[in-house]
């Protein structure tokens, strides 16, 4: 024998479903839009803090990680490294592997050295990604340097350098604020 369900009830066992699910849904979904809003406030704040960091230019950038151009990325734990920002003036100390364009070799610097004015600095936020672009240019009497850095709202920093006499090379790592002067 077989038996068939006549297409009403197939219809309204379908409809009993959806209200025995409804309310579980929407307590689903308001569930998870109170996680996300406390969520959103938190990277708010910390955008916030970050943006008070920039503005006050009282901040430095010590790198974990160098990626050189078409080379893998090497570990800069241990290794002193840090991009200082005090008001106008930048103190930049970046070790460098990579390859140099022209001559004049790579003397007795080792890596990436400027300290001076964050030439045509310019600084951009990104709320809506809680992020924050720095680009500036230096010069350390025979190469000129530009720097992109993006800060983002967590405390992690990209930096990228261009320079007339060697490859591009990016660094990652973490921002924090300078440490007070006694």
């Amino acid at each position: 024998m077989k038996y068939h369900i006549k297409p009403a009830l197939k219809k309204q066992r379908f409809g009993m479903g959806v209200k025995l699910l409804a309310p579980f849904i929407v307590l689903f979904i308001l569930a998870c839009g109170g996680t996300k809003k406390s969520g959103s406030e938190e990277a708010t704040k910390d955008f916030q803090k970050l943006s008070e960091l920039v503005n006050n230019r009282e901040f430095e950038i010590e790198n974990e990680w160098l990626t050189p151009l078409g080379g893998p990325a090497i570990n800069l734990i241990g290794n002193p490294n840090y991009i200082r920002f005090e008001g106008d003036s930048v103190d930049v100390f970046l070790p460098y592997y990579g390859v140099r364009h022209s001559g004049g070799g790579y003397g007795t610097n080792g890596g990436i050295k400027y300290k001076g004015p964050a030439k045509n600095l310019n600084i951009s936020k990104d709320p809506a990604k809680n992020s924050i672009l720095l680009n500036f240019e230096g010069n350390d009497g025979n190469e000129n340097l530009e720097f992109f850095i993006t800060l983002f709202q967590g405390g992690s920093a990209t930096t990228s350098v261009s320079s007339s006499q060697r490859e591009s090379i990016s660094y990652r790592g973490d921002v924090k604020a300078l440490p007070e002067e006694n």
